[in-house]
């Protein structure tokens, strides 16, 4: 993943949703136009959508959204 210019670099699919994930390199990442402009529209297709720099935030929204079991931990 995170080959074609614009996708997220993760799409999960869990019970009842869809989740798109954007990792960005922490303090440096900054979301392209393209990227902003799919993320936009997956977001207005009812998606659930995250970009973040941070892998903390990113297994709080997995475990949040049932895709993670709630005993994982980021060591």
């Amino acid at each position: 993943m995170g080959v074609t210019a614009g996708w997220p670099d993760f799409i999960f699919v869990g019970p009842g949703c869809v989740f798109w994930l954007e990792l960005k390199r922490r303090g440096l990442g900054r979301m392209s136009d393209a990227q902003a402009n799919i993320a936009s529209h997956l977001i207005t297709c009812g998606f659930d959508y995250l970009c973040t720099d941070n892998v903390n935030d990113a297994v709080a929204t997995l475990k949040d959204l049932g895709i993670l079991r709630s005993n994982i931990e980021v060591q």
